[in-house]
């Protein structure tokens, strides 16, 4: 059985087993749902645990395959007569002069996989926090702040919160999603796919490059010593992304403050993917990083003023909430 279908049988066992305890949050732009729940036995009538039975299904509708599409619009389904669109199945719909529209089904055998399915398991209280709804609050983060706050909540997260990204790096899990690596210990990283992207619809398309380094956890740590570490990635982003047929004038290369885990990684994707992710409260595109710590200063991100929005819930909000 290969990697693929083993986790596929993995996850569909999970799934026969999960319990739904409510609805976390949902994005209505990228058509994702988060789901809380438990996985146990069905006579098991324990409440949801975080760490131990607590689940978080993630649902999420796929954006429609152009080769797929152009494939059966041409020549039929399985290269028979009926015509892709002869299968959608329509339940209403209204028209207005020269205009229609309607809503309906299609089936997911005709142009392929619709939505994609994630599960954390067991998750834990900070990956149910993550994804629950909640209110986002703006930070305005100085140095002051950052050296006396922020640095201390990071320096204080535990390992083990990252030990997937070791497992990673040395290659005990994903290997073969693995796209491009250079094993230098000092500027090298690992470029592979993001679990977000279907790895189908170059349009959407969304790597990540993972450094080596491990000193490395946030935007504030780079300094002029890491510019050819960055340049690197930079200038090797180009590479993988050929695989997916996205050239270098449709790449955006970006890092996250605050990240979503603190060890230094750079999101690349096709410069047409929209998202949250590339907000302005969010997203430093590398380009502007290496020009800063270049151009203007080499500790330029540890004398600069950050702002970014974090959830009412998370860890750093309730942190720097307790600050005097």
């Amino acid at each position: 059985m290969s990697t693929s279908d083993h986790t596929c049988s993995t996850i569909k066992s999970r799934l026969r087993q999960f319990k739904f305890r409510e609805v976390l949050s949902e994005d209505i732009s990228s058509k994702t749902i988060w789901i809380l729940g438990s996985i146990c036995n069905k006579n098991d009538t324990s409440d949801v645990v975080p760490g131990e039975n607590a689940a978080v299904l993630t649902l999420e509708r796929l954006a429609f395959n152009e080769e797929k599409m152009t494939e059966c619009g041409k020549h039929g389904l399985n290269n028979q007569t009926t015509s892709a669109f002869e299968t959608i199945k329509l339940d209403s719909g209204e028209q207005n002069d020269v205009y229609s529209w309607a809503t309906g089904f299609i089936d997911s055998s005709t142009l392929g996989p619709d939505v994609r399915v994630s599960l954390i398991f067991p998750a834990t209280q900070k990956h149910i926090d993550k994804h629950r709804r909640q209110q986002r609050k703006l930070i305005t983060e100085t140095s002051d702040l950052y050296s006396s706050a922020v640095k201390p909540f990071i320096d204080a997260q535990p390992a083990s919160r990252i030990q997937w990204v070791y497992n990673i790096l040395t290659k005990k899990v994903e290997a073969d999603r693995i796209v491009f690596e250079d094993p230098d210990p000092e500027n090298g990283f690992i470029i592979l796919p993001d679990l977000k992207w279907d790895v189908t619809n170059s349009a959407s398309m969304y790597l990540v490059a993972i450094v080596h380094r491990k000193d490395v956890k946030s935007l504030r740590d780079l300094t002029d010593v890491h510019l050819p570490l960055l340049k690197n990635i930079r200038n090797k982003a180009k590479i993988a992304a050929q695989k997916y047929h996205v050239s270098q004038d449709k790449l955006r290369l970006y890092i996250h403050y605050q990240p979503s885990y603190y060890h230094l990684h750079v999101h690349i994707t096709n410069v047409d993917l929209e998202g949250r992710g590339i907000a302005a409260d969010r997203a430093h595109l590398l380009d502007t990083v290496i020009s800063n710590i270049e151009d203007i200063s080499a500790d330029y991100y540890q004398r600069v003023t950050l702002a970014y929005a974090l959830g009412s819930d998370t860890e750093l909000w309730s942190h720097l909430q307790s600050q005097p």
